[in-house]
């Protein structure tokens, strides 16, 4: 999953939702409820937008508002929940008991923007195109075959059971196969969007995106006519929330209570649950990672405390290494590991001696040469870019020097996925099971070849252990709990003794809002859902649904 652009998303890579893009916003006027319209930071980190509307890509490369505003998925899942499926395009769902075949029901109601029906044709179409475009299958579902029974039937069949999967099958976003034929969807932009959800485009500039309500729409009564999503200037965001120009915030605000809440309490919040884990990974393919010593040292070097407070969204705290946050994991979390890793420099320093680095002059040498790591992030990003520069600095402390290198989006995400990199940070979103995580994350199906052949889904780092493997596979094998939170909590022993990744704090989905316009915005004493605009899932459009203008 990825923080800045939604889970997928199903987990979608986190390294990127937290930052506010950097250009000036050409805004056409001030938020009014009385308009019913309303201006969100939807936090892309895009300082130009581009005209692409296709939600099935899982590059970052879709235009704010593509998924939830026009497209749906078929479920979501509600972390805040403990993880309960949620109707959304699909109104249920049942896994039968062997767990090979899962039906799904699309929701009678449910119909596109040109006003023709949601069909089960449409979803097969849909699971056909992922299959046949692994680039397209984010989560790493895998299904034997799926077919239509009548219109608003679908039926999965699976070669082995699938009771893991079935959260990843349903948060699937969903396209018209009547507009879809015979375009390619890894490039198909999508100009002129046809979708299920409640906003359609108005219009469209390179500084801002218009949507509008659906008079038709089948699902929830919205108030909110238009929606405006631009381009944001961090340096002028807090004026136009007090202002109420803009009403809500998906990005991250530096010093949120004292530079913005605090000023009216009465109308300036927030919400930041949490929601997943923030982790830094190691790319195995590169020679100095291929040695634990040297993953443990940099997993005991750094202080998780100092990056949050420097950095980090509102509600992090540093947990476990396994990546799980007793919070909303509990029950999946071995108690021995509940505790997150405490900075140790003198441990730190000892495991690189172990790996057979000398410390002369500040620095660890082994064979004449410094060990050096490369670390990319998304230039666009201030703060992940600033994350990485702390990061640097305190391995620098061990003696190990990190070069951090920005670049561009589109750069960055080639780059980490033909595994041209040492270090890369980037977030993993909590699902119905840790599967979901832990899954595309560290299975060896998706780590691409060592000679740069491209990694798939999150497994990024190119994690390739068979007993890993094993316990992911029996794990979807079965659908008994208490012989999930076994098989869990097996993987999160190789978790916390092979460190594949360093865990630096959970992270948190949520807005900061204003009420000058809009109030029913949900809050620490009324956290009915999830706010990010970016979130994937129907959380956001279950907030649209509950907000009323001021009158």
């Amino acid at each position: 999953m990825r923080l800045r652009w939604s889970l997928r998303t199903g987990p979608t890579s986190l390294a990127v939702v937290l930052s506010l893009a950097l250009t000036a916003c050409q805004d056409s006027g001030s938020a009014s409820s009385g308009s019913g319209s309303m201006m969100i930071n939807y936090a892309s980190g895009k300082t130009v937008l581009q005209r692409n509307f296709n939600p099935l890509t899982s590059t970052g490369d879709a235009s704010p508002g593509t998924r939830i505003y026009m497209y749906q998925s078929l479920m979501g899942v509600d972390v805040l929940k403990g993880g309960e499926f949620e109707p959304w395009l699909a109104s249920g769902q049942k896994l039968s008991p062997d767990g090979r075949t899962l039906t799904v029901d699309v929701d009678k109601k449910a119909t596109w923007s040109d006003g023709k029906p949601v069909t089960a044709k449409d979803v097969v179409f849909t699971f056909q195109l992922v299959k046949k475009n692994p680039a397209l299958n984010s989560s790493g579902v895998t299904f034997a075959s799926v077919v239509a029974q009548g219109e608003k039937t679908v039926v999965f069949h699976f070669d082995k059971p699938a009771f893991t999967q079935v959260a990843s099958i349903l948060q699937q976003y969903i396209v018209p196969e009547k507009y879809w034929t015979g375009k390619n969807p890894l490039t198909f932009t999508n100009p002129d969007p046809v979708a299920s959800g409640p906003y359609t485009l108005k219009r469209f500039d390179p500084q801002q995106i218009s949507l509008a309500l659906r008079g038709d729409y089948w699902r929830s009564k919205i108030q909110v006519k238009q929606i405006r999503l631009p381009v944001v200037n961090s340096v002028t965001e807090i004026s136009q929330l007090t202002s109420g120009q803009e009403d809500l915030s998906g990005g991250a605000i530096p010093n949120l209570e004292k530079q913005y809440v605090d000023k009216d309490p009465a109308k300036n919040g927030y919400f930041y649950p949490t929601y997943g884990a923030l982790v830094l990974v190691f790319n195995h393919d590169r020679g100095p990672l291929k040695d634990v010593h040297v993953r443990k040292a940099v997993e005991l070097a750094i202080d998780r405390k100092q990056l949050i407070q420097l950095v980090t969204q509102l509600g992090a705290d540093p947990i476990s290494q396994t990546g799980l946050d007793a919070t909303t994991q509990g029950k999946w979390l071995d108690p021995a590991y509940k505790e997150a890793v405490q900075t140790d420099l003198a441990a730190a320093k000892s495991q690189l001696q172990q790996a057979g680095y000398t410390l002369s002059g500040g620095k660890a040498v082994k064979d004449g040469k410094q060990l050096t790591l490369d670390y990319i992030e998304v230039a666009e990003f201030a703060d992940s870019v600033q994350r990485a520069r702390i990061i640097a600095d305190q391995l620098g402390k061990i003696g190990i020097k990190v070069n951090v290198q920005p670049l561009a989006s589109g750069t960055y995400t080639d780059t980490r996925a033909k595994g041209d990199f040492d270090l890369a940070a980037y977030g993993l979103a909590y699902g119905a099971v840790p599967w979901q995580v832990y899954n595309p994350l560290l299975n060896s199906e998706f780590a691409g070849t060592p000679n740069g052949g491209k990694a798939q889904t999150n497994n990024y780092l190119r994690w390739r252990d068979k007993t890993t493997d094993d316990l992911l596979n029996q794990l979807a094998n079965t659908g008994d709990e208490q012989t999930q939170i076994g098989l869990t909590r097996r993987l999160e022993k190789i978790i916390v003794d092979q460190v594949p990744y360093v865990t630096l704090s959970n992270i948190t989905a949520g807005c900061a809002w204003s009420a000058r316009n809009w109030t029913g915005f949900p809050s620490e004493n009324n956290p009915y859902d999830i706010c990010a605009p970016w979130n994937g899932g129907p959380a956001f459009e279950n907030v649209l649904a509950r907000l009323k203008p001021v009158k």
